[in-house]
């Protein structure tokens, strides 16, 4: 078992690619969050990887409790009771590290600039399209687009009127 055993109210929410503006993807997701039931758990499936594994989003966050929400990956990182662990900014940065002492610089700045696609509002093809003849080096690229985009988004939900989105951005580029 690796996704919680609760109350909540699983949702497949894949349709995030039909848009390609922070202002949509936003809009999109309160629209979501406003017909959400009062003192009610929800798990959104966001993005389905490669390897069969998910990307998922409970609500309400934990410290908010507003319109904040929680990423999690399926079978990924896990709490001692196997239950699934919510990834932080640290595991991001730590995989992309490591990726930045393996990869020459031509290499580097490949991957760099699909993130900053992703930053951008691309979609997720048109990035990952870039990186894929890449080395294999810790976390697969599929994982880290579609998990960064998330962290992009969850930005822009949380702090929307600040630049979360820049500011995690610029950490990424500095590593």
């Amino acid at each position: 078992m690796t996704i919680r055993d609760d109350n909540s109210i699983n949702i497949d929410l894949y349709n995030i690619e039909r848009y390609n503006e922070r202002a949509d993807v936003r809009n999109h997701l309160l629209e979501i969050m406003k017909a959400e039931m009062p003192q009610t758990k929800y798990r959104y499936f966001v993005e389905q990887l490669v390897d069969g594994n998910r990307i998922y989003l409970e609500r309400p966050g934990r410290l908010n409790k507003g319109c904040d929400f929680v990423i999690y990956i399926e079978n990924h990182i896990l709490y001692n009771n196997n239950n699934d662990k919510p990834p932080k900014h640290d595991f991001l940065f730590y995989d992309l590290r490591r990726k930045r002492e393996n990869l020459n610089n031509d290499e580097w700045i490949i991957l760099i600039n699909a993130i900053e696609l992703i930053y951008n509002s691309n979609f997720f093809e048109v990035s990952y399209a870039n990186i894929q003849s890449l080395p294999i080096i810790g976390e697969s690229y599929e994982l880290v687009l579609k998990l960064v985009r998330w962290f992009f988004i969850e930005q822009d939900i949380t702090y929307w009127s600040k630049s979360g989105r820049e500011m995690l951005f610029n950490a990424i580029s500095e590593i």
